[in-house]
């Protein structure tokens, strides 16, 4: 089957390996040579796709345990994998090192053009995209995955639908004094919770959910913030400083509610953009992907992109809800519900059961 897959972020990589294993003939497209540089943290259902398809990570670190409390308030809960019966829950990587890995599979075939048009396919003829070069090409299928920023998705007539957070993100990377390794923290501190990731030695990525207001106050006083940061972090990782200059994003939700036309299929950021600081977007895509692989080998192109989205939708509709939970449930700085939650996380720290279906819900796998 012909393939064409627009966009060269890892999500468009992974996809394009994947199907080219399958032995799909793959063409893909993206002008882009520099990407943002985030920190991803890997579910281990995306790490057993990469290794499926012989994508090695050397770098990053692997997530053992996530302590999640409420700053300020003695309940918590700590996730230990090794309790859940698991090695790990997924690995934390730099964006840019995950390129890497995968750049040594499709860096010389990835073709530095533009599109400047797609067309669904019709009755008589397959898709159509139009190449910045001029050439048309008629594939099979087509794979979107340029995160929605080309506006080929709105040329398709494929409207998504936007539901503002009417808060602002903070993300960036501090060194710490004493790292703990395999520990990552989900922090809730009245003004909206906060995640802390740890990628390598001492660096550990952050997302912190402000105010818009004060997210863009705290981003032009550098001193400020981190002193910010300082007083919101864990005490255990001991003082800190920035690795990176810190960027503000708004947070709004985004979601295409049937993300495909006829020979046209979405993925990634194009279909759905939630929020980030469960740190599950790419994972969720990645899950669609999976799926659209293996629908593939047995049905035509149409037929296999309904088949995966009628699978992937309710696990993309649970997982927006959890990911936009956190932000509804923790961004108060309301005495009562700071009480309320750190009593159900240390309630929580006592069942084996919950921990391990919390765990499992951020993995992306059933036991």
């Amino acid at each position: 089957m012909q393939i064409s897959v627009i966009g060269g972020g890892p999500i468009g990589l992974i996809a394009r390996t994947a199907l080219e294993q399958e032995g799909h003939e793959v063409r893909q497209f993206d002008p882009s040579t520099e990407k943002p540089k985030m920190s991803l943290a890997l579910a281990e259902s995306t790490l057993a796709l990469l290794n499926r398809i012989g994508v090695q990570l050397d770098a990053g670190e692997d997530l053992t345990e996530i302590l999640v409390n409420e700053h300020g308030l003695p309940g918590s809960m700590l996730l230990r994998a090794s309790e859940c019966g698991y090695p790990r829950f997924g690995r934390v990587i730099c964006s840019l090192a995950l390129e890497e890995a995968l750049t040594q599979h499709t860096s010389d075939r990835i073709e530095r053009l533009s599109v400047s048009q797609v067309r669904a396919r019709s009755a008589q003829h397959n898709p159509s995209i139009e190449l910045s070069s001029g050439e048309m090409i008629h594939p099979d299928l087509v794979i979107l995955a340029d995160g929605g920023r080309s506006g080929l998705t709105e040329s398709l007539g494929l409207t998504a639908q936007r539901r503002p957070f009417d808060r602002s993100a903070i993300m960036g990377r501090i060194q710490v004094d004493t790292p703990q390794a395999g520990r990552a923290y989900e922090r809730f501190i009245g003004t909206g919770p906060l995640a802390i990731l740890p990628i390598e030695s001492s660096t550990y990525g952050f997302v912190w959910s402000l105010d818009p207001a004060y997210a863009e106050r705290l981003s032009q006083m550098p001193e400020t913030l981190l002193s910010a940061l300082q007083q919101a972090v864990p005490a255990e990782l001991g003082g800190i400083e920035f690795a990176s200059d810190p960027v503000v994003i708004p947070l709004v939700e985004r979601w295409v509610d049937q993300p495909y036309r006829p020979g046209v299929v979405l993925i990634g950021n194009g279909a759905q953009t939630i929020h980030p600081v469960a740190g599950q977007g790419l994972n969720l895509a990645l899950r669609g992907v999976n799926l659209l692989v293996d629908a593939l080998r047995s049905q035509d192109p149409d037929e296999a992109v309904k088949t995966a989205f009628s699978q992937w939708r309710m696990n993309r509709d649970a997982t927006r809800l959890a990911s936009s939970s956190l932000e509804a449930l923790f961004d108060r700085e309301l005495f009562p519900r700071k009480l309320l939650t750190s009593l159900g996380m240390a309630f929580g720290d006592q069942s084996l059961w919950l921990k391990r279906k919390i765990a499992e819900a951020g993995m992306g796998v059933i036991s």
